[in-house]
């Protein structure tokens, strides 16, 4: 009995295989000929005046006329205004950027930046919102360069940090946070030589400096000469020892002085 039905079962499976391969292969033909009765059928025939073959295409008819014209309505969107943004979304973006250019005005460029950032491309405020993000990541560049001719290395990196991937100086943002990353490390390196004693090592930590924006604050030249020094002050413990055999000198006689100089007046 087992045997039999999956003797049955293997037949029907060798069925649908056949069959399957040879709906595939005449659907090309099948297509062509419902396209034709589909044309002599019309718009104009009921239902009940199709025949059978008709009848047998019409679910293909339909689905061919939704497939073409698909792509025509979307020929029509977007020839018709797709990119174009509803008055209220305008309204919305135009608020935003008086809201960022009140920041700016505050000199708060990275929030300004942050507040026009998602105007899309098919806003009529796109243009001006990308400009005025140019003008502030350019104001934020100057502030951070300040900041690190001041030594306000971890200020100024945040920054620069503000300035977006959009804007034409963000590859010159991150070339800078690069390396005032690394000179801030060097200046670490001397306060902490500093703070040890460690005048040598703190003296050529900070002429690590020399040539950057750093260099001439007043935070690394004081440290600087502090370290020279200490470094080149005599040691008063060595200082005592070397002076420790010599003769004492006495103070001359004053009196002697004065009698002197009245007789030569």
């Amino acid at each position: 009995m087992n045997r039999q039905i999956l003797s049955s079962g293997t037949i029907v499976c060798l069925a649908i295989l056949i069959y399957g391969w040879t709906q595939s292969s005449t659907s090309g033909a099948s297509d062509y000929d419902c396209r034709n009765q589909a044309a002599k059928a019309g718009s104009s025939k009921a239902p009940n005046q199709l025949s059978s073959a008709e009848k047998h295409c019409l679910p293909k008819a339909v689905i061919a006329t939704s497939n073409t014209t698909e792509p025509l309505f979307n020929l029509q969107w977007s020839q018709g205004g797709k990119d174009r943004l509803p008055n209220t979304m305008e309204t919305l973006y135009s608020s935003l950027l008086e809201k960022a250019q009140a920041l700016a005005s505050r000199e708060q460029f990275g929030q300004a930046i942050a507040t026009i950032a998602g105007i899309p491309k098919n806003s009529r405020h796109y243009e001006m919102a990308q400009q005025l993000q140019e003008d502030w990541s350019r104001e934020l560049l100057r502030q951070a360069t300040l900041h690190c001719q001041q030594a306000q290395v971890k200020t100024a990196i945040a920054i620069l940090q503000a300035i977006p991937e959009t804007s034409q100086l963000h590859d010159r943002a991150v070339e800078l946070r690069q390396l005032w990353s690394k000179q801030a490390r060097q200046l670490n390196q001397a306060i902490a030589a500093e703070k040890v004693g460690d005048w040598q090592r703190a003296i050529d930590a900070t002429k690590s400096l020399e040539g950057s924006l750093m260099y001439n604050s007043l935070l690394v030249q004081e440290l600087l000469q502090q370290a020279m020094t200490k470094l080149y002050e005599p040691d008063q413990t060595l200082l005592q020892i070397a002076t420790a055999d010599l003769p004492t000198v006495q103070p001359a006689d004053m009196t002697s002085l004065e009698v002197t100089s009245t007789i030569v007046d």
